[in-house]
C-alpha cells in the first residue's frame, strides 16, 4: 500500500510539472483539433483499462494461467443489472483448491461507467469482487465462500491486475 501512495504521489508531481513547465506562448495560434471524439476517447479508455480481456473466457484463460482452478464460463440467462446496461453476465468456478463451494461471476460492462455504478451495489449486498475496466469477477459470499472469498480475492486481483472490491 506505501509504494502505491508513492506513485500516486510520484505521478503527481510529474503531472504539475509537466503543467508547470507548459508554456502560454502559443495561446495566439491556431488552436490544435481535439485528438478524438469523446466516444472515441471513452472506447479507447475502456479498451485501455480491459486489461486486455475481451471476453469471460479470456479473464478464465488468465486465472487458470495464474494457477487457480477454474471452470468454463457459462452466460447467465438471469442477468439482472448487467443485462439491463447492456451488458453480459457468466456463471464459473474458481478456487486455490481450498475453497468453500460457490458460483462466482464473471460479468463483462459496456463500459467503465456502468461498471462504476455496479460497485456500490455489489458492495451493498456483501459482495467480494475484481474489477478492472469493464469487467468484474464477482466472488461467491454465502455463508463460509464469504471468507475464502476475501482471502482469494487478492490473488483473482494479481491474476488479473485488476481491485478488490468488498
Amino acid at each position: 500500500m506505501n509504494a502505491r501512495a508513492t506513485t500516486v504521489a510520484a505521478l503527481a508531481v510529474l503531472a504539475l510539472t509537466l503543467t508547470a513547465c507548459s508554456s502560454d506562448d502559443n495561446d495566439q495560434a491556431d488552436p490544435k483539433p481535439a485528438a478524438s471524439t469523446p466516444a472515441a476517447t471513452a472506447s479507447a479508455e475502456a479498451a485501455a483499462d480491459a486489461h486486455g480481456y475481451d471476453s469471460a473466457q479470456d479473464i478464465a484463460d488468465a486465472l487458470a494461467d495464474a494457477g487457480l482452478k477454474v471452470s468454463t464460463p457459462k452466460e447467465s440467462t438471469d442477468a439482472g443489472y448487467i443485462g439491463e446496461v447492456g451488458g453480459t453476465a457468466y456463471n464459473f468456478t474458481v478456487t486455490d483448491g481450498d475453497q468453500a463451494p460457490g458460483e462466482a461471476g464473471i460479468n463483462m460492462f459496456p463500459n467503465a461507467e456502468t461498471l462504476a455504478a455496479w460497485v456500490p451495489l455489489s458492495k451493498q449486498f456483501g459482495g467480494v469482487a475484481v474489477t478492472g475496466g469493464t469487467w468484474a469477477v464477482s466472488l461467491p459470499t454465502d455463508g463460509a465462500a464469504r471468507d475464502d472469498s476475501v482471502r482469494l480475492a487478492p490473488a483473482v486481483a494479481k491474476a488479473l491486475d485488476g481491485t478488490v472490491q468488498q
